[in-house]
């Protein structure tokens, strides 16, 4: 039997085998085919293998070519790093929710709602670091 691709002579146990190509490293890159089974991950269990033809996923990057930056990992990241929101101080925050119940408790006549109010109000700094929330009282 010939190799298919350089049509050098293939020895008789490789082609047995089932190899219709020689072992020469050219022919390995040109013949060789890559396997097509996946190991799907699975949640406190042996990872399961499943064949590649029957997931619909992308054709995979062709054999021998310049992976893309950061591999498959690089979009589980952004590229800049991620800046801290802009929060406001704790007294800051305690002077815009003081705010936010003036301006609800001058629409409101109702006196179980404007309980209801002072009560939400009082959930939401409690919420807030106590020890800024004294240092807030002493400003005002």
């Amino acid at each position: 039997m010939e190799c298919k691709n350089c049509g050098a002579r293939i020895p008789d146990e490789r082609a047995e085998l089932g190899y219709d190509y020689c072992s020469r490293r050219v022919c390995v890159d040109t013949c060789l085919q890559p396997l097509d089974v996946i190991a799907v991950a699975v949640n406190k269990a042996s990872d399961q293998y499943v064949l590649g033809r029957d997931l619909d996923l992308s054709e995979p990057p062709a054999r021998g070519s310049t992976p893309r930056e950061g591999g498959w990992l690089s979009g589980l990241r952004t590229k800049e790093p991620v800046k801290a929101p802009n929060r406001s101080s704790t007294p800051a925050r305690i002077a815009q929710l003081e705010a936010e119940l003036d301006a609800a408790l001058a629409t409101e006549h109702d006196p179980a709602r404007r309980a209801k109010l002072v009560n939400d109000y009082n959930a939401k700094v409690r919420r807030l670091n106590i020890r800024y929330r004294r240092s807030a009282q002493r400003h005002a």
